[in-house]
């Protein structure tokens, strides 16, 4: 059975990113007043460094690939399978990318969007 083989490396862009957003994050916070935020020290050490504690977040995601263009996706923008007329992957799978954060409030969004084009679709 094929086996699909992860290389999953974090970059100096990523540590950046990272950074950046909890700068930014804190900004917002202290400007509207609403509290701080304290960014921990690693993030402002070498970009090419990570502590040992980080891990990924479990949230499998792209593995059903959405785009408009068969060769490049899974499914087209209404979750459907490009090629087939009856089967759609309602699920985090069809993201073409992730964040950092739980992929639920989108999810939600998505399956809603779904469900819509469905009624018009079935009815």
């Amino acid at each position: 059975m094929p086996r699909a083989r992860l290389d999953w490396r974090l970059t100096e862009l990523d540590k950046r990113s990272i950074r950046t957003f909890y700068q930014l994050l804190g900004q917002e916070f202290g400007r509207s007043g609403i509290g701080r935020v304290q960014i921990l020290d690693w993030l402002f050490g070498d970009d090419r460094t990570w502590p040992p504690f980080l891990s990924g977040g479990w949230h499998h995601m792209g593995t059903t690939r959405m785009h408009a263009d068969p060769k490049q996706g899974v499914v087209d923008a209404n979750c459907r399978v490009h090629g087939l007329g009856n089967l759609y992957v309602a699920g985090a799978a069809v993201y073409p990318t992730a964040g950092s954060a739980n992929p639920t409030l989108t999810l939600v969004a998505l399956s809603l969007r779904l469900s819509d084009h469905l009624k018009t679709t079935l009815v």
